[in-house]
């Protein structure tokens, strides 16, 4: 695995200094940054005429600075269709959900002057910033409830749907007391009837053109420039009903549209294992696609848990993996049985534990946010947890071979 990612928000730069967290990242092996730089509130972690900023730092040019010293790819990351300043001066932007209306944070889809705004976004920061790349998030549909303006209904029509016979599904779906059935879109859906195959074929659509509308504007401005996004991990199941309603995102879509993709297996979240691991990134290999697995590196992740996930993907047919997220876990280095400890967390470090095998050795400390440790042990370590009082906290260990 030639990749090492950690996605990372513009916060740890502004508390800790972009030369302390990035030399940390260097040290750990990172590769490729994927900084955010508009996140969910619409505001910029740099300098742009068009996106308020927010705060007086460039906090991407620091974080570009201190990367690309160490010779780290930064990725401008994007959270495309969540933007909660747009839409509060744009309300007729927000996406409807099909009983409650207009979000105050995310876009319609089918907004006419959202995508516009991005591709000048976009383009702006490629002609700014010595970017490696793009990083495109939350680029789908949230849920089966949301994209229902007149506009959408309009775009369901126009693929042959029926809007009304897909309201009153949804309705027996979600909202019946009486003959609920959770199912039945997605039934439909598998049996190939034509109102859910049309209602899926009209958002992959909409899901489609937005990503390509993107994809070109910051190729237009640098064609060598990576593009890629965070994919939900549904979409690599054998199944795609879920992901085809809720998302429109295509996986096979996607191997047109970026240099590669990451779908965000967080296993604990999900509830599996390595094995449900390997089996995602075996059915991207076969769509053809080129992915970077995003792995779980938060609560209630642990350090023994990340540690199993990256072995499940040691000889999987993956470009690496991308930990969310820097910030999140701590981060341990290992040199035969020397010990550095970390702290990236907003919290106190209280307890640490070094493991090998049936061999453990604790320590009690006050590991402040970032702080570090070294600990000479008694035993070469391949696994560390890390403890806030009670509660177990994640550990990225670097592997110093992989480095």
């Amino acid at each position: 695995m030639g990749i090492l990612g950690v996605w990372m928000w513009s916060s740890s730069i502004r508390l800790r200094g972009a030369e302390e967290v990035i030399s940390h990242c260097a040290d750990a092996g990172v590769t490729d940054i994927y900084f955010l730089v508009k996140g969910l509130l619409g505001t910029a972690a740099y300098q742009s005429s068009l996106v308020p900023n927010d705060g007086e730092r460039d906090l991407l040019a620091e974080a570009l600075d201190a990367a690309h010293k160490r010779n780290i790819r930064l990725h401008a990351w994007y959270t495309t269709v969540c933007d909660r300043q747009y839409v509060a001066s744009h309300p007729e932007s927000g996406r409807f959900h099909c009983r409650t209306g207009p979000d105050n944070q995310m876009v319609a889809l089918t907004d006419t002057g959202y995508p516009l705004y991005m591709e000048s976004v976009v383009q702006e920061i490629c002609r700014n910033y010595p970017i490696d790349g793009i990083h495109l998030d939350y680029i789908r549909y949230n849920h089966i409830t949301s994209g229902w303006s007149e506009k959408d209904l309009q775009c369901y029509a126009a693929e042959g749907a029926d809007p009304e016979e897909l309201r009153h599904m949804l309705d027996r779906m979600y909202y019946r007391e009486e003959g609920k059935d959770e199912t039945l879109l997605f039934d439909a859906y598998r049996a190939g009837e034509k109102n859910a195959v049309a209602f899926a074929n009209a958002r992959r659509k909409q899901v489609v053109q937005f990503a390509s509308r993107l994809r070109d504007a910051a190729k237009a401005e640098r064609k060598n420039l990576i593009m890629t996004a965070a994919l939900m991990p549904e979409g690599a199941y054998d199944d795609t009903a879920f992901a085809d309603l809720h998302y429109g995102q295509k996986y096979a879509d996607a191997a047109g549209l970026y240099d590669y993709v990451l779908p965000m297996a967080y296993t604990k979240t999900y509830e599996k294992d390595g094995v449900w691991l390997q089996k995602l990134a075996d059915n991207c290999f076969r769509a053809g696609l080129k992915t970077v697995m995003g792995l779980q590196a938060f609560s209630p992740s642990t350090g023994s848990t990340l540690r199993d996930d990256i072995a499940a993907l040691r000889d999987a047919s993956t470009e690496g993996i991308c930990l969310f997220r820097e910030g999140s876990c701590v981060m341990a280095y290992r040199n035969g049985r020397s010990l550095k400890v970390y702290n990236a967390t907003e919290g106190t470090v209280t307890g640490i534990a070094a493991v090998c095998g049936e061999n453990t050795a604790e320590r009690q400390t006050e590991l402040k946010p970032g702080a570090e440790i070294c600990w000479e042990l008694p035993f070469a370590p391949d696994c560390v947890r890390a403890f806030c009082g009670e509660k177990e906290i994640c550990v990225f260990t670097a592997d110093p071979e992989a480095k």
